[in-house]
């Protein structure tokens, strides 16, 4: 068993090893090469199984054409999304991703960028561990380039890609405010991460700017899954004086809070109105199609790409950059107006 080479396959077509390279890198038309001899290579090259030899590319150009993206939650369709759009922008450019997961695990980021750091990858996309400053000190170190994203840590200079969560949640809360409601619950996550206090904040302005007193037992933190969710909807709709319109801080949080509130036997939106913030597939396919915070996650993800990338081939000799977007509300029919 020998490796195949260019070479070898110049040899079998009788051509040049320069012309089957640019063949099979596609540059064969620039080059006036016929289209008849570029399909012959390329059916040989695939006949003979030939693989093309990254180390000898990544040599010449003093890359590994690798890049790093460690999430918090994979599973979570935000980041799937995001992630989704940047495999296709980087692959279309020949890089490959080194997808990492942390489940919001601060050891298991540490593991990961450590582990990215040892394969020489060319640039690293992280959405942050609250605590990650270590971590992130640690890549700067070793200058390799980095983009964050999702979520800001104070103190740290760096490269960001985030969204304008409280004008977003205040957009949401205000469109219920609009409808009348004035018992207006918020389900957050975490209350030190920063998206849980952005959004927070939105939710406490929309109130301040409606005249509606903050009730700080309509208010309830803890992490963003499911099970948080559908537990503090169901102590809110225990209250003498329930909420008649819930905001939850994220996908998860909301489909928990929707569970909770129809097994109560309580009719969406007639009894209580629901937003969430993001918009993601199975907010179209619940019986009443959920009103929502949607996050651009196209924009996000070509930002971080465009970023990283002017970072890496050093085309961007600015200071740090900080990328806020706008989100939008998608009106569905989880929203309705209740009676004065």
């Amino acid at each position: 068993m020998y490796t195949i080479t260019l070479q070898t396959i110049a040899d079998f077509v009788h051509v040049s090893r320069s012309t089957v390279s640019r063949v099979l890198n596609s540059q064969w038309k620039e080059n006036g090469i016929s289209e008849a001899t570029a399909r012959i290579i390329i059916a040989k090259a695939q006949e003979l199984s030939y693989i093309k030899n990254e180390s000898a590319r990544s040599l010449r150009a003093k890359r590994t054409f690798t890049v790093g993206m460690v999430v918090r939650d994979i599973t979570n369709t935000f980041y799937t999304q995001v992630i989704k759009f940047i495999e296709e922008a980087f692959y279309s450019r020949k890089y490959i991703i080194i997808i990492c997961n942390t489940n919001y695990d601060l050891n298991k980021e540490s593991g990961h960028i450590n582990a990215l750091l040892s394969r020489k990858v060319d640039g690293i996309i992280l959405s942050p561990v609250q605590k990650s400053i270590d971590n992130i000190l640690l890549i700067k170190k070793q200058n390799v380039p980095l983009v964050l994203f999702d979520s800001k840590i104070e103190g740290i200079e760096a490269d960001y890609v985030v969204v304008d969560s409280e004008a977003g949640s205040e957009e949401a809360v205000s469109h219920l405010i609009s409808q009348g409601h004035t018992r207006i619950a918020y389900i957050g996550g975490h209350p030190r991460d920063s998206n849980n206090q952005l959004r927070l904040a939105g939710y406490v302005k929309a109130l301040s700017k409606g005249s509606i007193p903050l009730q700080k037992r309509y208010i309830k933190q803890g992490s963003y899954t499911f099970e948080r969710g559908y537990k503090s909807a169901q102590e809110l709709l225990q209250l003498n004086t329930r909420p008649t319109a819930f905001f939850a801080a994220n996908n998860r949080l909301v489909l928990g809070v929707h569970k909770c509130v129809a097994e109560c036997g309580l009719h969406i939106p007639g009894d209580i109105s629901i937003v969430g913030f993001d918009d993601f597939e199975m907010a179209t396919m619940l019986p009443s199609q959920l009103t929502v915070v949607r996050q651009p996650i196209q924009e996000i993800a070509s930002d971080i790409v465009g970023l990283l990338l002017s970072r890496i081939e050093k085309t961007n000799q600015d200071p740090f950059m900080t990328k806020v977007l706008r989100t939008n509300i998608v009106y569905r029919s989880s929203t309705e107006g209740i009676a004065a």
